[in-house]
């Protein structure tokens, strides 16, 4: 075989697989279509923020056959983080740490956004227990030290069941947003 033969058997698989395998993937248009228009609308440090994923669902027409289709999406990689900085405090210290969990191990976080510079947090109703004012205050202060880490919050609003709540443990309000220097101004009958 000459080289020219070579190299034209090549250039035709490669063609050949790009065709067979390229149409392996079915893509949902209209998923594809939302984020085009969400990367064209996003402000340059939305898009710095953002963090692209392919997620796969059933994509058969009739239910009888097997086929996966993809849908693109784009998180704010600021929100990832506070949901795993959340579930983190949730899950506790280390087994062979000395330090002691600030949130009740059977609470279980329901949503967490951040819009303008506020994160939002929505915690299941396992998270109201009786807490002194000292263990309450170290739990506030826990929450918005490890959140206002992240550069798009100054502030958190904490929420229970998708309510606002006035306070956790009965001895700060919280009815209003607050960081982790404001915790000790919002003591209730101080």
């Amino acid at each position: 075989m000459t080289k020219k033969m070579i190299v034209m058997s090549v250039c035709s698989l490669s063609i050949i697989s790009a065709l067979i395998f390229g149409g392996c993937e079915k893509k949902d248009n209209l998923a594809s279509n939302s984020k085009e228009k969400i990367e064209r609308l996003q402000t340059k440090e939305q898009k710095e923020n953002s963090i692209g994923i392919e997620l796969y669902f059933d994509g058969s027409k009739d239910g009888k056959t097997s086929e996966l289709s993809k849908e693109d999406r784009i998180l704010n990689s600021d929100e990832v983080l506070g949901e795993v900085i959340l579930q983190e405090l949730i899950k506790g210290p280390t087994v062979k740490s000395n330090l002691k969990p600030v949130i009740p191990k059977d609470t279980r976080l329901i949503s967490f956004t951040i819009r303008d510079k506020i994160a939002t947090i929505n915690f299941s109703n396992k998270i109201l227990v009786t807490m002194t004012p000292e263990k309450e205050e170290t739990c506030l202060k826990a929450i918005a030290s490890s959140l206002t880490q992240l550069p798009s919050v100054e502030k958190v609003k904490i929420q229970v069941e998708n309510k606002n709540i006035d306070t956790l443990g009965g001895n700060f309000d919280i009815s209003e947003t607050f960081n982790k220097n404001e915790v000790n101004l919002k003591k209730i009958g101080k």
